[in-house]
């Protein structure tokens, strides 16, 4: 259970520590933590790297004027103020930082990479490099470095900024800022002087951030900058987990590499999700621009949804743990306590949303009505699931499921031959269609165009993507439901099975869907489901539906 008095100290100590701090004093700290008989901290260089934020302003958020962090100045001036004594370049040539999900790391490259392009005046004609997984993603960086560069006038004049190229150029030293994507296409050829690879542990290969590393030769002090979450699982290929190691290996004293820097901020590993004093060993800036209620109610909300928890752990503590699916999404307590004996007769003459997916013609075929009851506030859920007659018996030895069983309790339909026979299925809905209105029918976009045009003779088709664009929003909507109780599902132990065997994945977003390949069993009428209740849920405009709002209004017994 959340400790919410500790939690709320906490939060006010870290924006104490973290906003009520001098320049002087800082700088004390860091001359003393740094200076040795090699290094010695530039406090020249890092009074000039505060003066140079103080000029910028901020590209989002809630102020346009930086009020930085203790931690995001410590950062940025150990990476770039800590010397060699013999030769005053730059002792790192390498930085890793390793933090929770929004704790602004876009802001830390921009700073640094802005800095060293306007005021490394030793190189010219240099490349500066941002990558990304995705260019979009690339270049939200672009897009931080540009609002420095247009925030200041001194700055906009002496740059070319070109949009369309994603390419900014400083006039005087031709020193050139470009955003490339992170297949390694094309990288062998650059030489870059400092360059920033994004969310790496998204990144399919490591390929690209070689390339860019051995292109630095030709510089005395080049950086290389990467930026992370902990990835899912602990794959030693994956490039965030290499750093990741690599940076504990330093750590522990069994390596040395004096130009390796690394900044890893992470719970411990075996810790309780409601600890909250781990939460912030993962989020600095927890209490200040990363909200406190985003881990609040995600953490809550892994108390019924405990298959959530490695996404937690993952996104906002910083662990590794694997999070690309997660088996049994569906709480099965849950949705055991929602089962009911409901008759679907009681609801003839009354409005319903339906739901199609299509198996292939030899699997079991989900069609889907949704009732919603203005007095109870409910939705209330009947399936239909069809199935091939002819291959029962071998599907049965093959993989040991009821089929039998389910088509003599009435539970699933089969039809005639060893394909699911479409006419047959259409029958069936549009003998239902007779006693029950259908006010929209939700089906696969990407489904058969014949049988589409077949159906938009009868009812309003509404063409749905399965992916996790569509789903999310739907599939937020069930779980919400379902916690609430305020769905009921008529009894069927086809569909029950179906939703035991249902596994989410996931993206870096947070956005999910169930997914048919991962999924153990058929899970087509599950897939129907959600796109009734989607439906239903947007046509009655019911209230109470965001994760949020539903989790803060259950009484957490605190």
């Amino acid at each position: 259970m959340i400790n919410h008095d500790l939690l709320e100290k906490l939060v006010e100590a870290n924006k104490e520590y973290q906003s009520s701090f001098t320049l002087e004093e800082i700088l004390i700290e860091l001359e003393e933590k740094w200076e040795d008989n090699k290094y010695y901290f530039d406090k020249k260089e890092a009074t000039k790297i505060w003066d140079y934020i103080g000029l910028l302003r901020n590209d989002k958020g809630t102020s346009r004027k930086f009020n930085i962090l203790r931690f995001q100045f410590e950062i940025i001036t150990e990476i770039l103020c800590v010397k060699r004594k013999k030769d005053n370049i730059r002792r790192f040539r390498e930085a890793h930082i390793n933090v929770g999900r929004k704790n602004s790391k876009s802001f830390l490259v921009g700073i640094i990479m802005s800095y060293l392009f306007f005021f490394q005046k030793e190189i010219f004609g240099a490349l500066f490099i941002i990558t990304g997984n995705t260019t979009k993603q690339a270049t939200e960086l672009y897009n931080t470095f540009k609002c420095f560069v247009k925030s200041n006038k001194a700055l906009k004049r002496r740059c070319k900024i070109t949009d369309s190229r994603k390419e900014i150029i400083h006039k005087a030293t031709e020193n050139k800022l470009v955003v490339l994507s992170n297949d390694g296409g094309g990288a062998d050829s650059y030489a870059d002087y400092c360059f920033a690879c994004d969310e790496i542990h998204e990144y399919a290969s490591d390929e690209i951030y070689g390339k860019l590393k051995t292109g630095q030769g030709i510089f005395d002090d080049g950086l290389a900058i990467t930026l992370t979450t902990a990835s899912s699982g602990e794959d030693p290929a994956n490039l965030e987990m290499q750093l990741y190691n690599a940076s504990k290996t330093i750590e522990e004293g069994k390596y040395t590499d004096d130009t390796f820097y690394h900044k890893i901020y992470e719970a411990d590993k075996d810790c309780k999700i409601d600890d909250v004093t781990q939460w912030f060993k993962a989020n600095p800036a927890l209490g200040l621009f990363r909200k406190v209620e985003d881990i609040v109610n995600l953490c809550n909300r892994v108390a019924l949804m405990p298959l959530q928890e490695n996404m937690f752990r993952r996104m906002f503590l910083n662990l590794h743990v694997a999070t690309d699916h997660i088996k049994n999404a569906i709480n099965m307590e849950l949705w055991n306590e929602c089962v009911e004996d409901i008759k679907l007769e009681d609801f003839k003459g009354m409005k319903c949303w339906c739901g199609l997916d299509l198996s292939s013609q030899h699997d079991i075929t989900g069609y889907l009505l949704v009732f919603y009851s203005e007095e109870t506030d409910k939705f209330y859920i009947f399936p239909f699931l069809f199935t091939a007659k002819d291959t029962v018996v071998e599907r049965e030895e093959k993989d040991g499921n009821p089929y039998s069983d389910w088509i003599r309790k009435g539970e699933v339909i089969a039809t005639e031959g060893r394909y699911i026979k479409f006419n047959h299925m259409l029958d069936k809905m549009m003998d239902l269609s007779l006693e029950y209105h259908v006010e929209k029918l939700g089906f696969d976009r990407f489904g058969s165009p014949t049988i589409m045009n077949v159906l938009e003779n009868e009812w309003d088709i509404v063409p749905l993507g399965q992916g996790t664009a569509t789903m999310t929003k739907f599939i937020n909507s069930f779980e919400n439901l379902l916690i609430d109780h305020r769905i009921v599902i008529a009894k069927n132990s086809c569909f029950d099975f179906m939703a035991k065997n249902c596994v989410a994945v996931y993206n870096e977003q947070l956005d999910c869907k169930y997914s048919k390949k991962k999924s153990k069993f058929k899970i087509d009428g599950i897939i129907a489901m959600l796109m009734a209740l989607g439906l239903a849920v947007e046509d009655n405009d019911v209230d109470g539906y965001s994760a949020l709002d539903a989790l803060n209004n259950i009484d957490w017994g605190d």
